[in-house]
């Protein structure tokens, strides 16, 4: 049998058959590597090899395999693309840690709003909020996920400590607005949706209060070219008793509907 040469490999958006209908699903993550920026205050992501192909084959003596590869990572809860459990901010709930997240906060209707006006190390008033969902003609649903974009990203490679400073918040009155119409979760493309300049992370606050998770670090936001109407789809793994973990979030729109 002969050896494949070429093989598919990743892009961050394609077209996919998807119970029948062609789905263009666009990637939402960012990577995960030694060098990306972290939380201030985080553990940095470190990564190494654990066991090489060649030091595999010491251990299995005359054998034709090629052997196996094996690495090692050492990396914080709330790392690149990541979502927030309750119990992350809501220390009185220990129940609701990141193996708790149901699934159906993991695979919603979304919709998507511009925020980017926002002057940074500010918090998003309900006016602005309102300004950006009238201006997208995007009506907040229950059960639903809201994608807030607010230009940060960006910055994400170009310029690491803006990255990490200059993006606004979701304020308080914003944030429990949102969560009075019902969303089950809130995603931002900056490291958290709070800025840094308001140490009372009134977000963090209100979504601990009511029970709600939220996502930082979402990629591609305004690549998709619909405000509603796409699916947001997200899978944290299971660490028993973590408060986050990192995920691989995707949007997944109708092809031919939107080329209409």
């Amino acid at each position: 049998m002969g050896v494949t040469e070429h093989v598919k490999t990743y892009e961050d958006t394609e077209v996919l058959n998807v119970f029948g209908r062609n789905m263009r699903v666009l990637d939402l993550g960012h990577e995960l590597a030694d060098d990306i920026p972290v939380y201030p205050g985080h553990m940095k992501v470190a990564t190494w090899w654990h066991l090489t192909h060649e030091e595999s084959l010491m251990r299995m003596g005359d054998t034709d395999f090629w052997g196996y590869g094996v690495r090692g990572m050492s990396l914080c809860e709330h790392v690149s693309t990541h979502v927030d459990a309750i119990f992350h901010f809501n220390p009185h709930r220990p129940d609701l840690t990141i193996d708790s997240v149901p699934l159906s906060s993991m695979i919603t209707p979304a919709a998507w709003v511009d925020l980017s006006f926002v002057e940074p190390r500010t918090d998003i008033s309900l006016d602005q909020l309102h300004q950006a969902l009238d201006s997208a003609g995007v009506n907040v649903e229950p059960g639903s996920t809201l994608l807030f974009y607010t230009g940060v990203e960006r910055y994400w490679k170009q310029d690491p400590k803006r990255f990490l400073s200059h993006y606004p918040g979701m304020g308080e009155e914003a944030s429990r607005w949102l969560l009075d119409q019902g969303i089950v979760n809130l995603c931002t493309d900056a490291i958290s949706t709070d800025h840094p300049a308001n140490t009372r992370y009134p977000n963090h606050r209100a979504h601990g209060e009511r029970l709600v998770v939220h996502t930082e670090l979402v990629a591609n936001m305004t690549r998709i070219p619909i405000h509603q109407g796409f699916w947001f789809m997200m899978a944290p793994l299971r660490f028993v008793g973590m408060t986050g973990s990192p995920i691989r979030p995707l949007a997944l729109w109708d092809e031919e509907a939107v080329d209409e």
